[in-house]
């Protein structure tokens, strides 16, 4: 190796440092050893990026960009509960709304349907029933569909922040509260796990822990490491949270925080089991577990 016209020799070392500097645009293309968290990172456009993820992601991706994702969630986002299998309707009688072991309330906060996608709705020239204006909203941001009369059904849950105080973590807009856990078994292979939904703010500010994300995106744009405050101007947006679960899971995922009386809508969750993190948003697909 040369460098300068000097005859290098030896072992090549990368930049060692105790900790990760901050950023700044001096340190794009510098590659860094970070003793503390024993990890490479490289300088991109923006921010250090974490060599070892971005590699696996860029070989992850090009493998599965266009294979079907299997939905781990045991109700397929559906929150309707497991049995509903793969029937097109869901019976309001038979099926009622199902929060499901995903989203469990936390800090004395309830979750609770905010509306349904109808098979054959009145609102777009079927008999079926009419739907939630949040709804509709939903299915007007959706815009890989083809028709907003006709689909499989499913429920919308709202979220709702208690009172309870436990789990907190500051954010910019102040002190926020956990407001979910889940059944955390699902951090498999190699540690990955990837979670998307539509999510809409309908109360307050709900913030999302994005600095513990190596990969976050909301609409298809990078959030990576970011902390991420939702307000109701903000109407639907889809994210994609992928997280490397080093304690070998994480049950407070997707970190929703909130304060009493703040509430946020989820629709077609999915989780998959690995890294799944596509360059733009797309409709999570609804197969059944059964």
């Amino acid at each position: 190796m040369k460098a300068h016209g000097i005859d290098m020799r030896g072992e090549f070392k990368v930049e060692r440092v105790s900790t990760i500097p901050v950023w700044t645009s001096a340190d794009e293309g510098r590659e860094i050893y970070v003793v503390d968290e024993d990890k490479r990172y490289y300088g991109g456009s923006s921010d250090w990026i974490d060599y070892a993820a971005a590699t696996y992601a860029s070989a992850t991706e090009a493998k599965l960009a266009n294979l079907p994702y299997h939905n781990l969630l045991p109700d397929n986002g559906r929150f309707s509960g497991t049995t509903i299998g793969t029937s097109i309707t869901i019976s309001d009688g038979s099926y009622p709304f199902a929060q499901g072991p995903y989203f469990a309330p936390y800090n004395s906060g309830t979750i609770a349907q905010a509306g349904k996608f109808i098979h054959n709705n009145n609102d777009y020239g079927g008999t079926s029933g009419s739907m939630t204006q949040t709804t509709i909203d939903l299915l007007e941001t959706q815009y890989l569909r083809s028709t907003n009369r006709y689909g499989v059904e499913y429920r919308i849950a709202e979220i709702t922040a208690g009172s309870g105080t436990a789990a907190s973590v500051t954010f910019d807009s102040g002190t926020k509260y956990l407001m979910t856990t889940n059944y955390g078994a699902w951090n498999g292979y190699n540690g990955w796990t990837t979670f998307g939904a539509w999510l809409r703010v309908t109360s307050g500010t709900i913030a999302i822990r994005g600095e513990l994300f190596p990969y976050f995106t909301i609409n298809g744009v990078s959030y990576n490491y970011t902390n991420v405050e939702l307000t109701t101007s903000d109407n639907w947006i889809f994210a994609v949270i992928a997280v490397l679960a080093a304690g070998g899971y994480n049950n407070g995922m997707p970190l929703f925080y909130g304060t009493n009386g703040n509430k946020i809508q989820v629709a077609l969750p999915a989780v998959f089991n690995g890294l799944v993190h596509p360059s733009v948003y797309w409709e999570c697909p609804i197969v059944s577990n059964i």
